[in-house]
């Protein structure tokens, strides 16, 4: 019996860390299970998510074709007749534009593009942000001083300016027209808007590699990749979590923003592409036929309007939840 109590002893403190990493898991998803707001935000989320993969499903026309001039220009479900004179049809709910286009079908389509738009440079930023923030904080010195210097220099640039100048320079190029200009403004905003996540992830690392699990860690001989992966990057998923949630309809709006403006993305005339139109080009589109169809842009922009709140929401209960100061 005295030999088996240190090994129970070595046994509970090994489960501890697990049982309270559960515990904290636990107590967070009933945090959040408890804020309405942000499980309905969730839940649109989601149904835009499934949108966006079953697009070609759910369209009820072919975004692109053109079925003439008689059919241009029909108003939405809420509007009889439009400022032009035509009347509602019920097989285009959201009515058509200058060209007879299904406005429904091409915002489904759009929802594809613009949610591609806003997820994958998040993963990209993520990908750079953390790894550079995470060593800047924890080895410090020398090194931190460097990957600060280039991060302030990236700071301090206007992203949407940069953004801008990269559209601009390269939209013309192979890689601004390959996938109708998505892979370009993939690179374009993540190389631009990386070093507030770097700067966040480095004060994160600064205020855990002092504490004492890290140095239990340091005096175990561990190395600085396995503290780094195992014990900082675990204690900063909270934050990043929430960045991530208000980071990804920032860069739909962003795409939007470019979209409006005419630097966006290309629309396609191939049915059978994944990327067709996205919102930006839609909002371009509606705006140009604000007077004879204003049903377009007010059913483009309470599409993002409602995507945009519905991330707010979550983002605001993922931040509430992952507290460890809410007790309640």
């Amino acid at each position: 019996m005295a030999q088996a109590t240190p090994s129970l002893s070595r046994s509970a403190t090994a489960a501890a860390p697990a049982i309270a990493s559960q515990s904290q898991r636990q107590l967070a998803w009933r945090r959040l299970r408890r804020n309405r707001a942000a499980l309905i935000g969730g839940i649109v989320v989601t149904i835009y998510l499934l949108t966006a993969l079953f697009a070609s499903s759910l369209a009820p026309h072919n975004p692109i074709k053109d079925y003439g001039a008689s059919r241009a220009f029909l108003p939405p479900f809420w509007q009889p007749e439009s400022p032009a004179g035509k009347t509602y049809d019920p097989t285009f709910p959201l009515g058509t534009d200058q060209q007879g286009r299904d406005v429904l079908s091409r915002i489904l389509y759009g929802t594809r593009t613009s949610i591609v738009a806003g997820v994958l440079p998040v993963t990209i930023v993520v990908l750079i942000g953390t790894t550079l923030g995470f060593v800047s904080g924890y080895l410090g010195g020398g090194a931190d001083n460097l990957l600060m210097r280039i991060t302030d220099i990236f700071y301090a640039v206007p992203t949407e300016l940069l953004l801008i100048l990269v559209m601009v320079t390269l939209g013309d190029t192979a890689l601004g027209k390959a996938a109708n200009g998505v892979p370009l403004f993939l690179i374009a905003l993540s190389a631009v808007s990386w070093s507030g996540l770097a700067r966040l992830m480095r004060g994160s690392a600064l205020s855990l590699k002092n504490l004492a699990f890290v140095e239990a860690a340091q005096s175990l001989g561990a190395s600085d990749f396995h503290i780094i992966s195992r014990h900082i990057l675990p204690n900063s998923v909270g934050v990043l979590v929430v960045w991530i949630a208000f980071a990804i309809p920032r860069f739909i709006i962003a795409e939007a923003i470019l979209g409006y403006i005419g630097l966006g993305l290309r629309p396609s005339l191939n049915p059978n592409d994944f990327f067709i139109t996205s919102w930006g080009r839609l909002f371009l589109d509606a705006y140009s036929i604000i007077g004879s169809q204003p049903g377009f842009l007010l059913a483009v922009a309470a599409v993002v309007s409602l995507l945009v709140i519905s991330f707010t929401f979550l983002g605001d209960g993922l931040r509430d939840a992952l507290d460890p100061r809410m007790k309640k």
